[in-house]
């Protein structure tokens, strides 16, 4: 499994629309829930303009409760609660390895820096043989 499309986003829009009744938003999702390592990233369109962890900490406590962002980050890695009282709840999402191959090589070719895989047959060894950013330790450190 691979860390891009693993359906965070589908899973952002469901959360959104369970906390507000259902209720439509326009607006980006990423305006609506963050995305943690997305605010560090020098794109145009970001909603949210941090330079350091320390920031984006310092914002997510002034987000009003319940707090909810996207994170494809390590268990040890993600913002936790200031208020030890409050325990936070997590949404862990998984998707079939086969439908990941498939959705990653399509979203391969919009990533600038990624190189751009020769054919289908090509990008499919890569992903069979581990050539890629795996996502399986970042999985299992979610487990302990």
């Amino acid at each position: 499994m691979y860390l891009f499309v693993l359906g965070t986003t589908w899973t952002q829009e469901i959360v959104w629309q369970i906390l507000h009744d259902g209720r439509i938003d326009y607006r980006r999702i990423d305006v609506r829930i963050p995305w943690i390592e997305g605010m560090l990233f020098p794109y145009k369109e970001n909603p949210y303009k941090v330079s350091t962890v320390d920031m984006i900490e310092k914002m997510f406590e002034s987000f009003p409760s319940p707090r909810v962002f996207k994170s494809h980050l390590r268990y040890h890695l993600i913002p936790k609660a200031a208020n030890k009282t409050r325990k936070p709840r997590y949404i862990y999402v998984m998707r079939n390895s086969k439908d990941t191959a498939v959705s990653y090589y399509h979203h391969y070719h919009f990533i600038p820096a990624a190189k751009d895989p020769s054919s289908w047959e090509t990008f499919f060894d890569q992903f069979i043989n581990g050539e890629g950013k795996p996502l399986f330790p970042t999985f299992i450190c979610w487990l302990n």
